[in-house]
């Protein structure tokens, strides 16, 4: 015992060389121990998790929550059914009707435009107005700018933008002064500023260089219509003849009532 005190007290590594032999010899004999008491067909971990503290599990029953409680003072169960838990479900009513209004189309009018004066007039307009003779030509359409006499105009021609002179086919103007000043106030009246369509036979010119023409303004046949009322007088010259017996005829019928020209105080005409 001396020896082992003294061995102690000597220094501090013989401190910790005994304090190491005294846990060994513990552990021998700890585990010795722990052998000899295993029962039968019982390990060695399960035995040594044994002696370990044990931390308790917490328990939930589900039942008991669900079940109503029965020990609350004043309350009685009549049975111990679990509830049962039923969704229910909500049918949306359905949204309300909108009844919208019906969109109406209000039709613009239609806007109205001038038509451009035709050349040549409907079949019946044509013999009310001798245009039925004039021939199928391409024709020009212009304005007049000035009238020169009973037969002899000047126009604007849209094609091209120059002026012209142009001389009624067919057709003589008065020599008597008096019945000459009414034929051009009458040529006046029926073409001054207006839109005309000018219609050629044969030839496109005279000898003095004026067109050569058949004059519409609307359904007026302008050669027909100064023949008719006396203020001028009919002329053939072939081969500008394709409405010459037309112009015969209505200067007959003139003639036969003394119109213009043809009273018994004017001067025969002449070309």
């Amino acid at each position: 015992m001396k020896l082992f005190l003294d061995f102690w007290k000597k220094d501090i590594i013989n401190k910790l060389i005994v304090i190491v032999l005294l846990g060994l010899v513990g552990a021998v004999f700890a585990f010795g121990w722990l052998i000899f008491s295993l029962p039968q067909g019982r390990s060695l971990t399960k035995a040594f998790a044994d002696l370990l503290p044990q931390q308790a599990t917490p328990t939930f029953d589900v039942n008991s929550y669900l079940t109503p409680a029965t020990n609350i003072p004043g309350v009685v169960s009549t049975a111990n059914e679990r509830p049962t838990l039923q969704p229910t479900y909500a049918i949306p009513s359905p949204a309300p009707k909108v009844e919208l209004p019906i969109p109406t189309l209000e039709l613009l009018p239609t806007p109205t435009r001038e038509l451009p004066a035709q050349p040549l007039p409907t079949p019946t307009q044509a013999v009310s107005n001798g245009s039925a003779c004039i021939p199928n030509n391409p024709h020009q359409t212009g304005r007049v700018l000035e009238v020169v006499d009973g037969n002899t105009v000047r126009i604007l021609i849209k094609d091209n933008g120059l002026v012209y002179v142009i001389r009624y086919i067919g057709i003589v103007s008065p020599v008597d002064k008096k019945i000459s000043v009414v034929a051009k106030q009458k040529n006046t009246d029926l073409v001054y500023g207006k839109e005309v369509v000018l219609i050629k036979d044969v030839n496109d010119k005279d000898d003095r260089g004026r067109l050569l023409r058949y004059v519409m303004v609307g359904d007026t046949f302008v050669n027909f219509e100064m023949i008719k009322q006396g203020l001028g007088t009919a002329l053939d010259v072939p081969p500008d003849s394709a409405c010459a017996q037309t112009f015969q005829q209505v200067e007959h019928s003139a003639s036969g009532s003394l119109l213009g020209v043809w009273s018994p105080t004017a001067t025969p005409s002449s070309p």
